[in-house]
């Protein structure tokens, strides 16, 4: 389960500058993740397939345009992934998936804070864990993302394609035979990738969107109960054509 709280107050032009409009974005998305790693081989990896379903609080408001929108608790858009691939080594881990975004969540284009987005989305998963001893202490990841999206509803748009990838380094300690902890340093990074577009129409705008962010992280994992927990910060800074705030995200895993 994963547990976003996102907050900007910024949204940034072509050239990155802060457009003066006075916004407030604040959102909670709860997502529950259900996934099965099976013994199944496939290219010499587990295979596995999950399902991703959101639940999204938020709110938004840009005062210069009297928009103060609103959403409480609503299904977002489900992601169904029938294909991932996992391969565990000694030194890494790395994985593979192909997904499906379904647009399940209510969208209005007069709406700011539609939990839904209007479209639908493809996503290829791509990325891994090195690990940098031989004890597995040291580790460096990286995870990344590419979609490509449908025409959106009501408004014809084709929103450009995305590239995503987040990742860490961290140290992990063995507090005694029950409780491993990890510190780290954690990053993120987004480009869009190919412009927005209406069919049969071409190009619709050329301001392409980017975004940075760094912050830190704790794992805590909890080895009788197979259970761990993941707290994350970080700052988005450098963006472009989009909002620019901070979040923080808290994850609880399961194992069975």
């Amino acid at each position: 389960m994963y547990n976003t709280w996102y907050n900007a107050d910024t949204l940034t032009n072509d050239n990155g500058d802060d457009t003066g409009l006075d916004v407030d974005i604040d959102a909670y998305v709860q997502l529950h993740r259900l996934v099965h790693v099976t013994e199944k081989k496939l290219f010499g990896a587990n295979w596995a397939y999950n399902v991703i379903v959101p639940m999204i609080n938020k709110e938004t408001s840009i005062a210069d345009f009297g928009v103060d929108d609103s959403t409480s608790f609503a299904l977002g858009d489900i992601v169904l992934e029938p294909l991932a691939l996992f391969w565990f080594r000694d030194n890494y881990e790395a994985a593979l998936g192909l997904s499906v975004i379904v647009p399940t969540g209510d969208y209005d284009p007069a709406d700011a804070a539609s939990p839904g987005m209007g479209y639908w989305s493809g996503m290829l998963t791509l990325g891994g864990t090195y690990y940098l001893d031989s004890d597995r202490s040291w580790s460096v990841s990286g995870l990344t993302r590419t979609l490509v999206h449908s025409e959106q509803d009501d408004t014809d748009v084709r929103p450009g394609a995305e590239f995503i990838i987040e990742g860490g380094i961290g140290k992990q300690f063995a507090l005694n035979e029950h409780w491993l902890l990890r510190p780290g340093v954690s990053y993120c990074a987004s480009w869009q990738i190919s412009d927005d577009s209406r069919d049969g129409h071409g190009t619709l705008a050329s301001e392409r969107k980017t975004g940075y962010g760094i912050g830190g992280e704790l794992n805590v994992f909890y080895l009788p109960w197979l259970l761990q927990g993941n707290l994350r910060y970080v700052n988005e800074f450098s963006t472009q054509n989009t909002a620019e705030g901070s979040s923080f995200v808290f994850t609880l895993t399961k194992s069975f």
